[in-house]
């Protein structure tokens, strides 16, 4: 078992970019703009996003608005499970 003391809290992002694009292109895009973070998932002009839970409003501060190349990012919700992030989309919808 990891003890999240060591390991450090997760919030997870759901992001929407306008237009789609590729996981590489959001990656190399994201690199400048937060220092940690991990990409779980990208598909069809939405991403769900690790980040520590201590940069969380870093994160939505720096997905928000222009990513650059004409790339337009918009965070929907954020959880701390993948779980919560799936079941609060579902109630969106």
């Amino acid at each position: 078992m990891v003890v999240k003391a060591k390991r450090g809290r997760r919030r997870y992002l759901q992001l929407r970019t306008e237009p789609a694009i590729s996981r590489r292109k959001l990656e190399r895009l994201l690199a400048g703009r937060l220092a940690e973070f991990r990409v779980i998932s990208c598909a069809e002009g939405e991403a769900v996003m690790r980040v520590p839970h201590t940069a969380v409003a870093v994160a939505r501060e720096a997905l928000n608005g222009d990513l650059g190349d004409g790339i337009v990012g918009e965070t929907l919700v954020t959880s701390g499970t993948l779980k919560g992030l799936q079941r609060r989309l579902a109630e969106r919808k």
